[in-house]
């Protein structure tokens, strides 16, 4: 859909072609399938930005907000049977008397709103198509209707940045497109209420992004828009990360966050500063200056600004680039894995480097000695398990003690460091095995004479316990799409990052959170947790996807421990986690087809590929049994592979009951599990009549 012309007399006329995917026209749409709407760019005042105001509103519960042309009487839509259309608009904004302002005509704040015709300002026609038989779109247009290049532009956030995130950006029925949403999302459009409340785009938008982390919320107050409570929103990376939406050059005023302040958006996200008040006559009022009271966003430059007494807004919202940037310095390096035999004390061979591949001498450089490293070594990697460790972790070697490398670190004199581990490989491992290096370190990095932590890419390399040939880990996750969300997915103190192929040496499948759980008479009792689970399994390809389905699941999903303090006792409660983009769009976080029942997962368990247990210790009683069941994993009661990761999402008694028709088992030995073979694929694997990707609409 492309809007092509737009002319205004009285009543404004449209002109607009659409086409499908193969660029073929489409004729045959109507007034019901289409929404219009018109909006000028008023220039801002006394330092404030340019806003958009939408001609077309309604009253509503006491307040105004903007709104479209659907179907409107008096409207015309001429279908020209050639993929062209003229629409003529059914109000004439050109005459006050003809579209009069609703009242109360105010924004939120009570002054007063201008609707106005004025042709000399910049205008935007948007047009939305509104039948669900056809695909979302919108379309705008921007012009000057007293003629004249458009000088004055408002485009702050691409509809292509949120997306990286929301996958399509979707509300309202078919509105995608930001340039769309702020002509009736803008300071003329808000709720009744005490106080009135702005759904302002630049307001709104901030809000719901920082929701969770909001001082007013932190405070104890909610942010709800109407009946929707965005209280809960945690914005999967720092709020401070600025250029993830505002991005300079993605859209032409995307880096006025920098040099166009406004209360208006500043206030959005901090909403415990009352502006018109100086701090010392309110302990919540503006801090700063000769001239604390801020009454209009004229003089903020005037202090935060580079080299003046606030510094610039891009540098108090620096800290999440610097620490990337500093964390990019360093380069953790497993250079060899040796003695791996099964009943041999592995040695790692390892090292620092900054970017250049310069090695650190690590016990002079602080950053380093002040934070933390640790190796691990895990098997095997067909689907790592541990067999033979308590919960299934890994083998652990830390190298720092007291803030320098610990005393079984070995310099090697040329760049690099060794270390053996004090535990065998054990006498039953195969195959191949994994090394895991993870680290953070800890430094100034602003200026604030305060240590941040400095988050390092984890790595991780595989080494022969047996056999002739390495057997990588299937690799299921691609790290940049995790990333554009999380911008740098940092975790358990963010000593673990950017790397899920370290993650799963501990969120295998036969761990739980059974260590962290607190104990009744030395065992975890169902009862008295919040879950009412003894244990939750963190195998990472059921907790990952537990843990983003989360709001949509019916039992919700709580892990125990690493995220709070005491780790081994206190619940994370994930049941409100609401993922942003498409949840069934399994390819925003898959790599290529690693989300179908194809290759190894065709046939599941006969692929090595391990049940997710949900059970380690079903006959404990006290903490003897309960560690000597943690050591012993053939006792475990686990969920056979593939039912484990589609009933992450689908957890409801209906889908687990399809799942056993699949032969999918809910709570059995592995013995039992590998006897008893998946058939999913038969009907969901690729090509076949319930293909998952099929189902799920995945592009």
């Amino acid at each position: 859909m492309s809007i092509t012309g737009v002319t205004i007399s009285s009543p404004p006329v449209v002109t607009f072609s659409i086409a499908n995917q193969d660029g073929v026209p489409v004729a045959g749409l109507t007034k019901a399938d289409l929404r219009f709407n018109i909006a000028k760019l008023v220039p801002g005042t006394n330092g404030a930005p340019s806003n958009w105001q939408n001609y077309i509103n309604v009253a509503r519960s006491g307040a105004v907000a903007g709104s479209q042309e659907r179907n409107m009487a008096g409207a015309v839509l001429v279908d020209h049977l050639n993929g062209t259309y003229t629409y003529t608009f059914g109000t004439d904004i050109t005459s006050a008397a003809a579209n009069p302002c609703p009242a109360p005509c105010t924004d939120a704040s009570g002054n007063p709103l201008d609707i106005s015709y004025q042709p000399s300002l910049t205008h935007r026609v948007t047009i939305q198509q509104g039948n669900s038989a056809y695909p979302k779109y919108n379309a705008t247009y921007d012009f000057v209707p007293g003629s004249g290049p458009v000088a004055n532009a408002r485009d702050i956030v691409t509809t292509a940045k949120c997306n990286e995130c929301h996958n399509q950006l979707s509300l309202h029925g078919s509105r995608v497109e930001t340039r769309l949403c702020v002509t009736c999302h803008n300071p003329g459009t808000w709720s009744a209420g005490t106080p009135n409340k702005t759904v302002d785009f630049k307001v709104m938008i901030h809000k719901i992004h920082r929701g969770h982390d909001l001082p007013s919320v932190v405070a104890g107050g909610t942010y709800a828009i109407g009946s929707h409570d965005y209280s809960d929103v945690h914005f999967p990376q720092d709020i401070r990360n600025c250029t993830k939406c505002h991005d300079g050059a993605a859209s032409a005023q995307g880096n006025n966050w920098q040099t166009q302040p406004s209360i208006a958006a500043c206030g959005s996200c901090h909403d415990n500063i009352d502006f018109s008040k100086a701090r010392s006559a309110d302990p919540n009022g503006h801090s700063g200056g000769d001239v604390s009271a801020v009454t209009d966003s004229e003089s903020c430059l005037g202090c935060h600004s580079s080299g003046e007494e606030a510094g610039s807004i891009a540098e108090k919202h620096a800290l999440p680039a610097l620490l990337k940037a500093e964390g990019a310095k360093y380069k953790l390096k497993i250079v060899s894995v040796t003695n791996t035999a099964p009943l041999a004390l592995p040695t790692i061979r390892f090292s620092i480097t900054n970017a250049a591949d310069v090695p650190y001498d690590i016990a002079a450089t602080p950053a380093i000695t002040g934070g933390s490293m640790s190796l691990l070594i895990g098997w095997s990697t067909t689907d790592i398990n541990n067999n033979g460790r308590s919960n299934s972790q890994p083998i652990s070697i830390s190298l720092l003690s007291s803030g320098a490398l610990a005393g079984t670190v070995t310099n090697n004199g040329d760049g690099t460091y060794s270390v053996t581990s004090t535990t065998a490989v054990p006498a039953d491992a195969t195959g191949s095995g994994r090394a895991g290096f993870h680290a953070r370190f800890s430094a100034d990095v602003n200026g604030d004479a305060t240590k941040e932590t400095i988050q390092v890419k984890s790595v991780v390399k595989d080494f022969l316990i047996t056999g002739a040939s390495l057997v990588a880990r299937r690799t299921v996750v691609d790290m940049a799409k995790c990333n554009l969300c999380h911008e740098r997915l940092s975790l358990h103190g963010g000593a673990r990052t950017d790397e899920p192929q370290i993650c799963v040496m501990c969120h295998n499948p036969n761990a739980t959170d059974v260590g962290r759980r607190p104990k009744t008479g030395g065992i975890p009792v169902a009862a008295t947790m919040l879950d009412l689970k003894k244990e939750e399994s963190i195998d990472f390809k059921r907790m990952i996807h537990g843990i983003h389905a989360a709001d949509m699941r019916t039992k919700g999903l709580v892990v125990y421990g690493f995220f709070s303090a005491p780790a081994t006792q206190n619940p994370v409660d994930f049941s409100h986690v609401r993922f942003p983009g498409i949840l069934k769009d399994c390819a925003s976080c898959h790599t290529t087809s690693s989300y179908q029942l194809s290759g190894v997962w065709a046939s599941p368990t006969q692929s090595g590929i391990l049940g997710s247990t949900i059970d380690t210790a079903p006959s404990a009683v006290d903490a003897a049994t309960l560690t000597t069941g943690l050591a012993d994993q053939t006792d475990d009661l686990n969920i056979s592979p593939t039912a484990a990761v589609c009933s992450s999402c689908h957890d409801d008694t209906l889908a687990q009951t399809h799942m056993t028709w699949g032969t999918g088992t809910f709570s059995a030995t592995e013995a039992t599990i590998n006897t008893n073979l998946e058939t999913c694929s038969i009907c969901h694997g690729p090509g076949s009549v319930a293909d998952i990707k099929t189902v799920h609409g995945v592009k």
